[in-house]
């Protein structure tokens, strides 16, 4: 499923795994909310520079901002796409999307640990 460590399902479930298609759609959908959560909602703060004085680094970030709202001040980027951008961000609640979060969280975590305790007592009982 994904390619890096860490990364936001990681996070969210751990090094679990998962293996049936269902856990896949699940997890799937999982990573899109995530990403929501991430992109339009959690500000972050970028680095503007680093500046080495003797053997120490001094770090300057920019204020804390979501990646949407960066999004919106680039003057790279269409003013079509600022408007799409814009009607995302109206359309999304982040109660709702906080609570599906959850739920598909607890249904995977259902899942695999369902397969855990299933794993362990087979394993207990061929090793008696």
């Amino acid at each position: 499923m994904e390619s890096k460590n860490w990364t936001l399902v990681r996070r969210c479930l751990g090094y679990r795994r998962f293996d049936t298609k269902s856990q896949l759609a699940d997890l799937q959908q999982l990573e899109t909310l995530l990403a929501q959560r991430a992109n339009i909602l959690q500000p972050s703060m970028a680095l503007l520079e680093k500046i080495r004085i003797g053997s120490k680094i001094q770090k300057r970030y920019h204020a804390p901002m979501t990646p949407l709202h960066r999004l919106l001040q680039a003057p790279e980027v269409s003013d079509q796409a600022k408007a799409r951008l814009l009607r995302q961000l109206a359309e999304i609640d982040p109660l709702s999307l906080q609570r599906d979060i959850g739920i598909l969280e607890a249904r995977l975590l259902r899942k695999t640990s369902q397969d855990l305790s299933l794993k362990a007592v087979t394993e207990q009982t061929i090793s008696l």
